[in-house]
This record gives C-alpha cells, structure tokens and sequence, in this order.
C-alpha cells in the first residue's frame, strides 16, 4: 500500500458521506488531510464525520449541501475559506443516475441528473478556482464514469452528463495549467455502491433475488472479471491528488478492470 501524506491540505468532498465518497474520506483521513465533508444527507454525513475523527483524529467540517444549488455551494466553498484560509483540493463527488428508456424517463428525473451530476460540478469549479488560482495551487478530481465513454441503453441521460464532465475537466485543466492548478477525471466502473444497489432495485423491478443475477451480469463483461472496490478509485483520485502527479493534468483515468481504454 502506498503510505501518502496529506497533512495540511484542506479536501473538499462533495457527496463525501456514502459509497466512493466516503472511501475517499476515508483515504484521505488515513493520510492525515483535514476533510470538508459536503452532502445532502445529513444523518450518514454525522456518522461519517464521527468515524473519520475517532479512527484518525483529523479535523471535519461538515456541510449540508445541494450541489445543485449554487447559492449553496457558493456559500460552502465561501465557508470553508473563511474558515481554513486555503482549500487545496476539491473533489467532485456528487452524482446520481436513473436507467429508463429516455421515453419513459420523467423530466424532473433529466433535470435533477444533470443538474447534480454536471451542473453541480460546474459550481463547485466556478466556487473553488478563483481561489485556487490565487494560491497558484489546487487539485481538482472530477468523478466521470465509464458511462461517459461506452454509453449504453437506458442510460441515455446519465451518460450525457459523464461525458459532459469529461469535457468540462479537459477544457478547465487548459485554461487554468499556468496556475500550477491540476484537473483530472476518474471513471469509475462497476461497484457495488449505494448508487448501483439502487439502479439493480430500478433494472430488477425491486426483486432483490435478482439484483445478484443482474450484477455479475455486468461484471462479467469486465476483462478483469471482478467488480471494483471504493478503494480502487479512492487510491486513484489520492494519487492524482499528490505533488508527484503535478505533470498530469486534463487525464481521464479508468478503474474499471479493463472495461475502456
């Protein structure tokens, strides 16, 4: 295991409560970082925040945040710098996804995607770059998917916004590289997470006796037979995040066993 040090940097980590995001938190608590926590769901982010600080003793801030109301993140991104006085990496974490047939997919169910999944991240970088580009430092990880390349049936909708955020990390890592301010993507494949339980709830119709059926036959099709674990792309996005990765930027990394390339 790579032992990494984060020990005064200040980590942003939206949706930072369950599943990648909180494997996230936790890498980076483990590697001493003082960790902004920013979600939706107050209750699993009380009990994240306690995890954090009684296994590492690291300093958490919470903030109960929709990203996809800029008022919000602007007034956490805000917070957090009166507070800390520099926020050196930002980790866009906040996404959900409804696999339907876009005919059958409800118009709120298209505008919350993308205004969560690609409006929210779009915020979060508008919020956070200024003060980046002050300090002449910063590390933003955009968290795309595989979906965002292979695309696929009744994921129409979801996989627009991925793609989206592919394209919003590379244009952002040109315009802001002589800032020393380095934007990648990482593309999560298939992970048993809160999100994917809740998609093979959709695709099995709530049979869970299915939900195992289904998954494996999705993981079937990854070369390296066996789904990812949080940790796979906690370790990712850490890297990224480190002074020896200061030459990569505008990358789009894939954790999928294969999958893509």
């Amino acid at each position: 295991m790579i032992k990494y040090d984060f020990k005064g940097k200040n980590v942003i980590i939206t949706g930072g409560s369950m599943g990648l995001g909180k494997a996230t938190a936790t890498e980076f608590a483990r590697a001493g970082a003082t960790i902004i926590l920013a979600d939706v769901n107050k209750e699993e982010m009380d009990k994240t925040s306690h995890e954090l600080q009684k296994e590492f003793n690291v300093k958490v801030l919470e903030y109960t945040t929709d990203v996809s109301n800029y008022n919000e993140v602007e007034s956490m991104i805000n917070s957090v710098y009166r507070k800390l006085g520099r926020i050196d990496i930002l980790i866009n974490n906040a996404g959900i996804c409804k696999c339907l047939p876009l005919e059958e997919t409800e118009k709120n169910d298209i505008d919350k995607m993308i205004k969560i999944n690609l409006n929210g991240t779009l915020y979060c970088c508008k919020n956070v770059l200024p003060i980046m580009k002050k300090q002449r430092y910063g590390k933003i990880v955009n968290l795309s998917s595989i979906a965002g390349k292979l695309g696929g049936a009744n994921a129409s909708v979801y996989s627009a916004t991925k793609a989206g955020v592919l394209e919003l990390t590379a244009c952002l890592a040109r315009e802001y590289a002589e800032y020393d301010i380095n934007i990648n993507c990482v593309l999560p494949g298939i992970i048993r997470t809160p999100l994917w339980n809740q998609m093979l709830v959709e695709m099995t119709e709530e049979n869970h006796a299915d939900k195992d059926v289904v998954f494996k036959s999705y993981t079937d099709t990854i070369p390296m037979k066996r789904p990812q674990e949080p940790v796979d792309i906690a370790n990712a996005i850490l890297f990224l995040c480190t002074d020896e990765a200061s030459n990569i930027t505008a990358q789009n990394l894939g954790i999928d066993g294969g999958q893509t390339y």
